[in-house]
């Protein structure tokens, strides 16, 4: 074959082109059953029906070991030759015929049948042999490690071939067979190629459902696998094994971990995945004595510690578990030891919440269902938690404001929350007509889930105590804070709609200076103070000067500026008595505004001196009652001396400012 289309004086001679068109007939023929060298000859007459005449020379240069020229010219008359005596239906009806490879892996050399199964699924005009779901599950069976990058691919185009309008009515892999390749009976190759087409599936089966609602008279949808294909232990169990073997799954692993954190972001925390490589550090460390160890008499040990209060020995038996490696941690006894390490001190306690935090990662929703189970109702079902994540928040106060508490209600938010968020993604609209309804109202939902989370999370930070490092128990509610600030942070990025939410629902004015220092993504509220000045409500008013005075002093770039020196303006004008009321408990913010940017000390003291001459003209003591009965009672000094002392701060900080320059 080689010579054959090296060479083009073959066809000069009639003679000659008889004994090659029968001789080429009978190889033909020999291919279509599947016989030697088949895949070379139908992938060779694949490419020649496709015009891919530069691809032909480098796969016989490769076979015979010698360079191979083949002139385009002469590549088009073969191909009309072979066109009398093979059709391209009959090559891709042949190549499912091809015998599955053994232990198929990137390292088995050679053009194999799936080369040329794939390069005839992915091609410009794709086709589709009638038995490649036959065929594939046969050949997922024989594959080993390192997978080969041109099965991954084939796996892609196959599904991609099922959402056209073309594979519309093939059948994919078939449910039971699909199961079957699930299995742990098979091979970790087989089973996470397996998962990968599933996951494959279910994205193109959702993109096509979009496209489909917008069109009518659309061809009907493949059928969808059942839900109970998609074991969430089993997807983490495969996920592990390709992050700890990258360079035996590095052709499948960027697609594979992108299609699981789409589908399944509750099994992807970054945070589980650092605490599994420093497992697997500590694991390296420990040698081979690390094999003789019972994690369930082990376990026992430290629940008796916690239980008895032995804090020395707790710490020591639950460092020396953090430092093994674990296929599996029991999370039942896990979950019974929570009450008992929120009795211990602060070490104890965040030692603990790692062992909690590494058994989720190995079992992630069967520990967040036990544990909701020990710390709220045994009666609780996972159905209760991620249709209604909230009652989490019904765990008791003296365990939630603790470090083990606050980092083990934290990481059942993240998961229940993800996992709400992914079966309503999951759900269809009742008629195609309401699709754009639908949508909006699970947005409105997520967005309404969320502030309401927002707001009982910040009922369980202790104010803002950013400068408090002299007490333990203040480093203790600083580090909780810390980390309800950042559970914030992914919140407000996730959803861009939520900050302004939560501004508008306003929160207790002690937390607004925590907030906005420790939540980075809140830097754009300062876009929406102005409208919240209009609003009627004091309250509205009050926040939204204190917001942005911490703003200016956290951020003090342009747009706050902006925002501070608008909200001046507007104060400026009013001439109300609430307007009094207002500068009176707004004193400290426009101190830290004026410090924040200097250029604003002028609008600031005309801002007091224009109150100060509006107070004269009411009831002094009128309006410290009113300004008493808003801030709940707590005593309040004479408005005119404080609106004095203010200004007597900002005018003296210009005149350090100036003297300094």
């Amino acid at each position: 074959l080689c010579l054959y289309l090296s060479c083009s004086s073959l066809n000069a001679n009639n003679e000659v082109g008889g004994m090659i068109r029968r001789w080429l007939t009978a190889l033909l023929q020999n291919s279509q059953e599947g016989g030697r060298k088949a895949e070379l000859i139908l992938l060779t007459g694949m490419h020649l029906y496709s015009g891919s005449y530069e691809m032909i020379g480098p796969i016989l240069s490769q076979t015979i070991g010698l360079k191979v020229n083949v002139s385009a010219g002469h590549a088009a008359t073969v191909q009309t030759l072979w066109a009398q005596i093979q059709t391209e239906d009959q090559i891709v009806a042949a190549l499912t015929n091809l015998p599955v490879t053994p232990q198929l892996s990137s390292v088995v050399p050679g053009y194999l049948p799936v080369h040329c199964i794939s390069h005839i699924i992915n091609s410009r005009v794709p086709a589709c042999p009638p038995n490649l779901f036959t065929w594939l599950p046969a050949q997922l069976r024989e594959t080993a490690e390192p997978v080969p990058p041109v099965l991954c691919a084939l796996i892609s185009g196959s599904v991609n071939y099922l959402m056209s309008n073309k594979g519309r009515s093939m059948r994919g892999i078939t449910e039971d067979e699909l199961s079957g390749l699930l299995s742990p009976v098979n091979n970790m190759p087989c089973r996470v190629l397996a998962f990968y087409y599933l996951l494959l599936h279910r994205r193109g089966l959702a993109e096509l459902k979009s496209k489909v609602e917008t069109q009518r008279g659309a061809l009907p949808l493949p059928p969808e696998y059942s839900v109970s294909l998609l074991g969430d232990d089993s997807a983490k169990t495969l996920l592990l094994h390709t992050r700890s073997n990258l360079n035996h799954y590095s052709a499948v692993h960027p697609t594979f971990l992108k299609l699981l954190v789409s589908q399944f972001p509750f099994l992807c925390d970054p945070q589980d995945l650092l605490a599994e490589d420093e497992a697997k550090a500590h694991m390296s460390k420990l040698g081979k004595n690390s094999e003789q160890f019972d994690v369930y008499v082990y376990l026992e040990k430290v629940r008796g510690a916690l239980q008895g209060g032995d804090a020395s020995r707790s710490l020591y038996l639950i460092r020396n578990m953090l430092k093994r490696q674990h296929d599996s941690i029991p999370s039942e006894v896990v979950a019974q030891c929570v009450p008992y390490a929120v009795q211990h001190g602060f070490r104890v306690q965040h030692a603990f919440a790692q062992l909690w935090e590494k058994t989720a990662a190995l079992n992630p929703q069967q520990t967040w269902l036990n544990t909701a189970r020990t710390l709220i109702s045994p009666k609780l079902t996972e159905d209760d938690l991620w249709g209604n994540p909230l009652q989490l928040f019904q765990i008791p106060e003296g365990i939630s404001r603790s470090t083990v508490g606050i980092r083990v209600l934290l990481h059942l938010l993240r998961g229940y929350v993800s996992l709400c968020r992914a079966r309503l993604d999951d759900t269809d609209p009742p008629h195609p007509t309401q699709a754009k309804d639908h949508e909006e109202n699970k947005a409105l939902f997520k967005t309404l889930q969320h502030s309401a989370i927002v707001q009982l999370l910040l009922d369980l930070t202790s104010g803002p105590a950013l400068d408090e490092s002299t007490a333990i128990e203040s480093n203790h509610c600083y580090e909780n804070s810390a980390l309800v600030y950042n559970f914030l942070h992914d919140f407000f990025i996730n959803n861009d709609g939520l900050s302004k939410l939560i501004c508008w629902q306003t929160f207790k004015l002690e937390h607004v200076e925590g907030v906005v220092n420790g939540v980075p993504s809140l830097h754009v509220a300062c876009k929406f103070t102005s409208n919240m000045l209009q609003q009627p409500s004091l309250q509205k008013q009050l926040f939204a000067v204190k917001l942005l005075s911490h703003l200016a002093v956290q951020y003090p770039i342009q747009g706050t500026l902006q925002a501070c020196n608008e909200m001046l303006q507007w104060a400026i004008a009013q001439t109300s008595q609430n307007s009094t009321l207002w500068t009176a408990l707004s004193l400290d913010s426009l101190v830290r505004i004026a410090k924040a940017f200097p250029p604003l000390a002028d609008p600031v003291t005309r801002l007091l001196v224009s109150q100060k001459k509006l107070l004269a003209k009411y009831n002094i003591d009128l309006i410290k009652q009113k300004i008493e009965a808003h801030t709940g009672g707590k005593p309040f000094g004479n408005p005119q001396l404080l609106i004095d002392d203010t200004f007597q701060k900002v005018t003296s900080d210009i005149l350090v400012r100036m003297k300094g320059s």
